[in-house]
């Protein structure tokens, strides 16, 4: 397949008896262990360069960039994320990751700035510019501008904390499995090839609409094992990425 420009329409534990009453204070320091051992697990960073692949397994111009974004994925300041579409699902091989929520965003992106095109592989910088294939050097100097200060997130017992100050845009929250997956693909124009991707988004949620005037804060459950989180601020739907915060395992 080659690479084509498409206008797409939406088609705990418990203790009981004496074990409880005689030892509380070794509860609870096992208790306060346990949250610190999860903490530390986790890792916060604020990467710099945001690279989205729109990819189907049934895209047999996809390969090459799959890997592409594979070879930068560990890259320090760098996100990449993998949003399998379904739109190419008819040719006859429905892709094991593919949403229409995925499609949905790749869409936004195109009518917002890319005067409707919409094709994969599409590989999109900081939601503000995009092609097919790029240099990993290119990618890696696109950098995000805004202060990473405007959006701190921070682990309680409630969950993940988000607030956003001094920002405005909307708050968009991206799940996906950390490292890379391999799926053999039985048919279709990749028929007989194993495609293989690196942090596949499971969801794409709207968190809300921030106003640089106000704080905006949610709770959101945190990563669980071998989940990635991601937090992007954006210039509303289908605009640039402002600000990007990432929590991995």
């Amino acid at each position: 397949m080659k690479n084509i420009s498409l206008v797409l329409v939406p088609s705990a534990f418990f203790l009981a008896g004496a074990f409880a009453l005689a030892a509380p204070q070794a509860v609870l320091a096992a208790q306060v262990s346990t949250l610190e051992i999860s903490q530390k697990n986790i890792a916060l960073t604020y990467p710099k360069t945001v690279v989205e692949l729109f990819t189907s397994q049934g895209c047999s111009s996809c390969p090459p960039s799959n890997k592409l974004v594979r070879d930068i994925a560990d890259t320090d300041g760098l996100l990449a994320l993998s949003y399998s579409v379904d739109y190419w699902d008819y040719l006859g091989w429905k892709d094991t990751h593919g949403s229409p929520t995925f499609s949905e965003r790749q869409r936004d992106y195109g009518k917002r700035q890319f005067q409707g095109q919409v094709y994969t592989p599409q590989i999109i910088l900081n939601g503000e510019t995009h092609a097919a294939r790029f240099k990993s050097d290119q990618i890696t100097q696109h950098k995000l501008t805004e202060d990473k200060s405007g959006l701190v997130l921070h682990r309680n017992n409630a969950g993940l904390n988000v607030k956003a100050k001094g920002l405005a845009g909307t708050l968009i929250e991206v799940r996906y499995t950390a490292g890379t997956q391999s799926v053999p693909v039985a048919r279709g124009e990749n028929r007989g090839r194993t495609i293989t991707l690196a942090n596949v988004v499971t969801s794409v949620k709207t968190l809300g609409e921030c106003d640089e005037n106000k704080v905006f804060e949610t709770v959101v459950p945190p990563p669980s094992d071998g989940e990635g989180l991601a937090i992007l601020m954006q210039d509303g739907k289908g605009g640039p990425i402002i600000t990007a915060a990432n929590y991995t395992p």
